[in-house]
């Protein structure tokens, strides 16, 4: 009786792993091959696809930020940034300094990327954002 429990197990694990190596098989065979080039170095920066760096500004209140609306969010994202609002310092929050330092640079870069009028521009595209969604506070 052991004997012939022994062999049904065996014979139902050995079935088992059978059936999972010929269910792989086609699946390998559907697969795209890649072609290799020795000559083409697959991981440059140039393979790659650019991704935009979002840099902060924060701001102490968000009266005029409209979190929450994906309009203002696009915006501020094409422009190359996002706003944040800064809160009470907790353990572990970032210096004071810190955040100068981070608002500054990024009003740096914005000037000197999307020219000296980028707050202008960024606010009229807001304004255009509170009036389509019709979301005064954000």
């Amino acid at each position: 009786m052991k004997s012939v429990c022994f062999l049904i197990l065996a014979y139902l694990l050995i079935s088992v792993g059978a059936s999972d190596a010929l269910a792989q098989n086609p699946l390998e065979e559907d697969l795209p091959t890649r072609k290799v080039d020795k000559k083409v170095k697959e991981n440059k920066p140039g393979n790659f696809p650019k991704q935009k760096r979002v840099r902060y500004i924060y701001v102490k209140d968000g009266k005029k930020v409209l979190y929450g609306n994906p309009c203002a969010l696009q915006v501020t994202h094409r422009m190359g940034f996002e706003y944040g609002i800064e809160h009470r310092p907790e353990p572990g929050f970032v210096p004071w300094w810190r955040r100068i330092k981070t608002n500054t640079t990024t009003k740096i870069i914005l000037f000197f990327t999307k020219g000296p009028w980028w707050r202008s521009t960024v606010n009229k595209k807001l304004k255009r954002c509170i009036q389509s969604s019709g979301d005064r506070r954000g």
